[in-house]
């Protein structure tokens, strides 16, 4: 521990080219380069005060500080309605908290934690954390307010046949009969049914969806500024949605790979719903965009220019936090498969309870951000 200390860093005090001046020895800092401190200093949210990350450093070499550990963050906003107010607020999205097991046991840890605390306020995490790190969160004062529940829809007939056969030779060969026993079993659920509603791709959003209605429920709301950032630094599919001309959402579309081998599935391209909005989310619009989701999935072939874009995806998932869309992603016949935790420290003076009704996406705090 005499050599080990957390060194907290805004975003003020990063130079342009990122973290390259410390020692990297188990890849944590690999991605904060000069992309990243681009990111950092274009949220719209964000402030030079802001604190950007804490590092936890290694200094037996002097010269050159080795970084063992790391948590990063982005400001966000926030909002907690109650029956009488509405209480505005500012977050930090949790980004990577990542401890060499070789340090766990030296409470550098809880040191992030409680720096991260006394530095924010408020903190907000999405993810699947280890039982240790949740420990930590609930700790320094955070809450689980999630989670979300994952629903998939198998597009391919291989994995489902790898996870039942656990063979790859033998799944290869049955992945058409189960690719087409799937083929049939969605079509019966979905009766055919279409979206009626117009999906249009777009590069970034005006500032007309600003006009929106404002959400009743509480959560982590996005505006035009926001949505257009994380579109300029991350490869995302953007929608707006329209009826009759008239804008009425937006959604966002992900492809990521995921290493699904611990589930027996094996490695996968994925197809995801990240983000949504809906003016009026009835059970029919929810219902609308789901389909939407399925179908543009079903087709889309990916860029070719990246591993989460080559052809088609195996699977699409929904990641979501409400009970009209788990019930219209089991009426689809998705399968349920676990889902992300979502995690939340309120900062002083606000109040939340299991009473709260929250809305929030598998977008939430750094996920929006995340990586192909």
């Amino acid at each position: 521990m005499a050599n080990l200390r957390v060194q907290a860093l805004t975003i003020a005090d990063i130079p342009d080219e990122g973290l390259s001046h410390y020692a990297d020895p188990f890849g944590y800092i690999a991605r904060n380069d000069a992309a990243w401190v681009r990111l950092l200093r274009e949220n719209p949210h964000a402030q030079p005060t802001d604190l950007a990350i804490l590092l936890a450093v290694d200094e037996s070499n002097a010269e050159k500080p080795a970084v063992v550990g790391r948590l990063g963050f982005y400001a966000g906003p926030g909002v907690v309605r109650t029956a009488t107010e509405a209480k505005e607020f500012r977050t930090f999205w949790m980004d990577g908290f990542f401890l060499a097991e070789s340090h766990r046991s030296s409470g550098i840890g809880g040191m992030i934690m409680l720096q991260a605390v006394a530095k924010c306020k408020s903190l907000f995490a999405c993810g699947g954390p280890s039982e240790d790190a949740r420990k930590l969160y609930k700790a320094a004062g955070m809450k689980e307010i999630g989670p979300l529940k994952r629903w998939v829809y198998f597009l391919k007939g291989r994995p489902p046949a790898l996870k039942a056969l656990k063979n790859p030779a033998l799944a290869s060969l049955a992945a058409p009969l189960a690719g087409a026993a799937l083929g049939v079993f969605y079509a019966f659920k979905r009766a055919g049914r279409k979206p009626s509603r117009t999906y249009t791709p777009v590069t970034q959003f005006s500032a007309e969806l600003d006009s929106l209605p404002v959400s009743t429920r509480s959560g982590f709301p996005r505006d035009s500024r926001s949505l257009n950032w994380a579109l300029r630094h991350r490869r995302i599919a953007a929608f707006e949605i329209r009826d009759s001309g008239r804008l009425v959402g937006y959604a966002l579309l992900k492809r990521s790979v995921l290493d699904a081998a611990q589930h027996g599935l094996g490695t996968l391209i994925v197809g995801a719903l990240l983000d949504y909005s809906l003016a009026d989310p009835s059970p029919a619009n929810k219902l609308d965009l789901v389909l939407f989701v399925l179908d543009h999935f079903k087709h889309d072939k990916g860029d070719g220019d990246l591993p989460s874009e080559q052809g088609k995806v195996d699977l699409v998932e929904f990641q979501v936090f409400d009970p009209e869309l788990d019930a219209i992603c089991k009426s689809l016949g998705m399968f349920h498969a676990g889902g992300l935790r979502v995690l939340f420290r309120p900062p002083p003076g606000i109040a939340i309870n299991a009473d709260t009704n929250w809305f929030f996406t598998h977008a939430s705090s750094d996920m929006l951000l995340m990586m192909p």
